[in-house]
């Protein structure tokens, strides 16, 4: 059983109503007006109908989403389906009306928003024990998340002016995770000339000796030092031993969350590119790490996910990606810098992704002696903020809601 709100409007009206005509119809029958008194009459017995069938309406309807959690990309498409099981009293003329966050819209509606709320209008009838199902096309609008906020049920009255609005009580638990737009990389990254490596890969030059994975069968071109005998004797023929692949082209990426001077725009072209950046090297099987300068609790006090490869930590680094927002407190980037060197974070190859500031150009040109690094400021070629897509399809600049 779901817990609804009802909100009763122009009730009073029908009651003074059935008082003024039982009252009519009385008078009318102690002076013998017959005719008078059945009209009187039909009159209250239809006031008193409709005053009985709106306070039973809405009685044991419920509701369900059919998916908790929909994940989709900027401009893609996801269907929320819900099903509706009424109760004893049918309803009619009705409408439903939903309220979601703007990370998502129907599809095909040029509908705009300016609080970071759509309101979507939807007829509503439903019989007696019956079920139904609503299936509203939406469109990824824009990074962020999108939950909705009010299902709200609007039941005009057949007669006079009146309805019963019904506002579902119970949280609802749907919400749509709309990733970051996927672009390409347009460049390629080389592993880094100062060491061989120390982290794993399918494929490398390189091997760890202290990290045995397993035997394969004796090639005439293997070391004589690589022979497992243990395991030759176990299978009558002579086994190499197999270590684990290492490279040296492990990567972490640092973007800078502070703007420069666009604010949204800038914050939401950075993330964008950090992206293309873990969608290069998931397809490359490149592990590498991601640091933010948001500012969070713990012990350390940025946004940081270790380092990893595969798709399992491309969707970790994507779903972080869609929570995150510009309006989280954000710390200096050059401390960032300096905590993740003093912990013993950072890789052979480091990318930052941040527009050039002198305050860390000092800790630049000395991470440069000993590794790769890179300041990626592609994200500043659009200069033209006010042609964003999300505009013309949003009409609103209003930030994403915080995770």
């Amino acid at each position: 059983m779901m817990n609804w709100i009802r909100y009763e409007h122009g009730f009073k009206a029908i009651y003074n109503g059935m008082l003024l005509t039982l009252t009519l119809f009385l008078l009318c029958a102690v002076f013998g007006l017959s005719t008078l008194a059945a009209c009187f009459a039909s009159v209250f017995a239809m006031l008193a109908f409709q005053n009985y069938y709106f306070s039973k309406i809405g009685e044991g309807l419920t509701v369900r989403f059919k998916a908790k959690q929909k994940r989709i990309l900027i401009g893609h498409d996801e269907e929320l389906i819900m099903e509706f099981e009424n109760g004893r009293v049918p309803i009619w003329n009705g409408t439903l009306v939903l309220s979601m966050e703007d990370s998502v819209a129907p599809k095909n509606l040029l509908m705009k928003n300016f609080s970071g709320i759509y309101d979507i209008y939807i007829p509503f009838a439903i019989g007696r024990h019956e079920t139904t199902e609503i299936r509203i096309p939406l469109e990824g609008k824009k990074r962020g998340k999108s939950r909705i906020t009010r299902v709200l049920l609007e039941i005009p009255h057949m007669f006079g002016d009146g309805s019963v609005n019904m506002e579902l009580k119970d949280v609802v638990s749907y919400q749509s995770i709309v990733y970051p737009r996927i672009t390409k990389l347009g460049r390629e990254l080389t592993p880094s000339p100062f060491k061989p490596g120390e982290f794993q890969q399918r494929q490398s030059l390189f091997v760890d000796p202290f990290q045995p994975i397993g035997t394969r069968d004796y090639m005439p071109n293997d070391r004589f030092d690589q022979i497992h005998w243990s395991a030759s004797a176990r299978m009558q023929k002579l086994q190499t031993k197999e270590f684990q692949p290492i490279s040296a082209q492990m990567i972490v990426l640092m973007m800078n969350a502070l703007e420069k001077d666009r604010g949204y725009h800038d914050f939401e072209a950075k993330i964008e590119r950090l992206v293309a950046y873990a969608d290069y090297c998931t397809k490359n099987e490149i592990p590498y790490a991601v640091a933010i300068n948001l500012r969070t609790l713990g012990g350390r006090p940025y946004l940081f996910i270790p380092s990893g490869s595969g798709k399992l930590h491309f969707q970790e680094v994507m779903e972080m990606m869609a929570q995150i927002s510009d309006r989280y407190a954000k710390m200096p980037f050059e401390e960032m810098m300096k905590h993740m060197e003093s912990s013993g974070q950072l890789s052979p190859t480091i990318i930052l992704i941040s527009h050039v500031q002198e305050r860390f150009q000092r800790i630049v040109h000395q991470w440069e002696r000993r590794y790769t690094v890179t300041v990626d400021t592609s994200f500043e070629r659009d200069e033209n903020g006010w042609e964003k897509p999300e505009l013309k399809m949003t009409g609103t600049d209003s930030v994403i809601p915080s995770a």
